[in-house]
């Protein structure tokens, strides 16, 4: 049993509880058939006679504590699973949905009306994980938006260009951190339209993309232009693997040809597709390299 399972159990159930109901012979509808022992195959359809459909979700019930009929997904939470289930990993997101990580470059978070000390000088960290969700209001005037998770610690002694020493650095997440991409770019979308949103990545295709395609961005922080050619040819600039960016390199040029990407932006794609390389964050900061912030719109 997982939440595909029941879902489709739960549509199952549901629909006309008192006839027959056919269904596609597909790998989950298979599963179903195996391990509860209802339904059978016909004219390769699976079909389910109004008895399986109410043996099935009384099935089900005795398995997961939820009535099928009248509750159509499996609850969200590991925490709000637990009240049914021996097994929390059921529920239908993952523990870190909805998980930030935030940190900020003075040491203070800013958020709910409340200043939150995070103690830079005392251990080093990448910051607060914490709930999405749980955020009302936040008081920095500048949102940034880091692609890697190692930059994160940086945050108090980077000094980067930006427009105030008070930023909000937000990590972009990943699978493995507990921080979610989902849950930045919604954090993003709910409290960056009267904030300054930089986005700080890589350089290269995929980092850009990111930049233009966050809510309400307003810059992409990278090395300095005159620096771009000197890190894309140096030894440090990785080469492997760049066919992986023909995804984000197409979106850039389908943006240059629409002519929607600034004159400095496009030079960067004219940099990235005659040096077919990309330089990191870590680079960045391991070379001391110079950055500066790009405009991401007209």
């Amino acid at each position: 049993m997982d939440g595909k399972m029941y879902q489709w159990l739960s549509a199952l159930v549901r629909d006309k509880p008192d006839q027959a109901t056919s269904r596609a012979l597909t790998q989950l509808g298979r599963q179903v058939q195996a391990h509860y022992g209802c339904g059978h195959i016909s004219k390769n359809r699976l079909l389910f006679s109004a008895e399986d459909k109410r043996r099935l979700r009384q099935l089900v019930l005795d398995e997961v504590g939820l009535d099928p009929f009248l509750v159509e997904r499996l609850p969200e939470s590991r925490l709000q699973m637990a009240h049914y289930h021996g097994n929390e990993k059921l529920a239908a997101k993952p523990a870190s949905a909805g998980h930030l990580l935030l940190n900020s470059a003075d040491g203070m978070l800013r958020i709910n009306g409340v200043q939150i000390a995070l103690h830079p000088k005392s251990i080093l960290s990448a910051g607060l994980l914490c709930l999405n969700s749980s955020i009302e209001t936040v008081e920095h005037k500048t949102l940034v938006v880091i692609e890697n998770l190692a930059i994160m610690q940086l945050c108090h002694t980077w000094p980067l260009p930006l427009l105030d020493q008070q930023s909000l650095w937000i990590y972009r997440g990943d699978h493995k951190s507990g921080a979610t991409a989902h849950a930045c770019r919604d954090f993003v979308e709910r409290f960056g339209a009267d904030k300054t949103v930089i986005v700080f990545s890589d350089m290269d295709p995929m980092g850009l993309q990111i930049a233009l395609t966050m809510p309400h961005a307003d810059y992409w922080l990278g090395p300095e232009q005159m620096a771009w050619r000197s890190c894309l040819q140096s030894k440090l600039a990785n080469r492997e693997g760049f066919d992986v960016q023909a995804g984000a390199l197409a979106y850039l040029q389908q943006l240059s040809d629409q002519l929607t990407l600034t004159r400095v932006l496009h030079e960067l794609l004219m940099c990235f597709r005659q040096e077919r390389s990309s330089y990191r964050q870590e680079h960045m900061y391991s070379q001391r390299v110079g950055l500066a912030l790009f405009s991401v719109t007209r």
